[in-house]
């Protein structure tokens, strides 16, 4: 229904405008129509600057027809979206006091971004920063595999594992200061040292497939530079000659070997020192013996055989016997 319009007529009591009667049914007919609109009916009210709903814990709903959009100052609302007007404007969520910002089950307070349900909060996409610490002082925890493509800057890492995600080796470009225990399979570097002058403790075995270059001493090994010091051991079963040892003639001129032989099938046990030298052409040896049966348990000679000075063994029995031997060799 349209608004009905009272006639008051051209001028005043003038008999052109509405009979009262009439007049009145007009007002009647207009405020009938005014309250069956939706403000007049509907749980708003609207006092002053404040517009609230008058049904308990019902909604207040702003809805735009079609693609039209809610708009404040500065704002709009355009479906599920709240979008800036205003150029290059930012768009501010601040609660009041000690309030937060909660969406879903995370809340922001200043700097702080927290979960509610205690549950972890998750980014599922790359996170670029430039700083990650703790505000308390404690360790900053990471509880799962980390992967770092790039450059990783830090001053302590603290972790039982450092491994490479594609196998490739984990390069340390600077100095590397470790103050507890170093367990590694690999070690490859130019230079091992301590920081506070100490001594480096290798408490195993240590294998060099290379030279051993040393500038200083080594405690409890003779570091030789006209010769060379090795070991080795050979097993006979039968009273025929066999090689003991043999080495380069154009590398060394003499060497002195400690031979220690075992015949545990008839307990007969002897230590031998034996001296070898050669002229590039023919081999000289001389052994000094002693055995737990008072006769020798083997003879030992040598001889040159393609530029390898050979020590040889005859042994007495044909038992199976077993020769340990330390070896000193002096440099050509």
């Amino acid at each position: 229904m349209a608004q009905t319009v009272i006639n008051v007529g051209s001028n005043a009591n003038d008999g052109t405008g509405d009979d009262l009667r009439s007049a009145f049914i007009s007002v009647n007919a207009n405020f009938t129509e005014l309250y069956a609109a939706s403000p007049v009916t509907s749980q708003i009210t609207i006092d002053g600057n404040q517009i609230t709903t008058a049904q308990s814990n019902a909604n207040l709903k702003l809805t735009a027809n079609g693609t039209g959009v809610i708009e404040f100052e500065g704002i709009q609302i355009r479906d599920n979206h709240i979008e800036a007007t205003r150029s290059n404007d930012d768009l501010i969520l601040g609660a009041a006091g000690t309030g937060n910002i909660v969406a879903g089950a995370i809340r922001i307070n200043g700097t702080t971004i927290s979960s509610d349900d205690s549950s972890s909060i998750k980014i599922n996409e790359t996170l670029n920063v430039n700083t990650i610490s703790s505000d308390d002082s404690s360790a900053v925890l990471v509880s799962d595999n980390l992967n770092v493509s790039g450059t990783l800057s830090v001053d302590t890492i603290d972790t039982n594992t450092i491994s490479s995600s594609d196998s490739t080796a984990i390069q340390v470009s600077d100095s590397l200061n470790v103050n507890g225990s170093l367990s590694a399979n690999v070690i490859d570097t130019n230079t091992i040292s301590s920081t506070d002058s100490s001594a480096i403790q290798i408490n195993d075995a240590v294998n060099i497939s290379g030279a051993l270059t040393v500038s200083g001493g080594i405690t409890g090994v003779t570091a030789l530079t006209r010769g060379d010091i090795g070991d080795g051991e050979a097993t006979t079963s039968s009273s025929t000659i066999a090689n003991l040892d043999t080495w380069a003639i154009a590398s060394y001129r003499s060497a002195k070997y400690e031979v220690s032989i075992s015949d545990t099938t008839n307990t007969r046990f002897a230590l031998h020192s034996i001296y070898v030298t050669h002229d590039g052409t023919n081999a000289y040896i001389t052994d000094t013996s002693v055995s737990s049966t008072g006769s020798s348990m083997a003879t030992f000679t040598a001889d040159i055989d393609s530029g390898s000075l050979r020590v040889r063994v005859v042994p007495i029995s044909s038992d199976s016997t077993a020769y340990k031997f330390v070896r000193t060799l002096v440099n050509v």
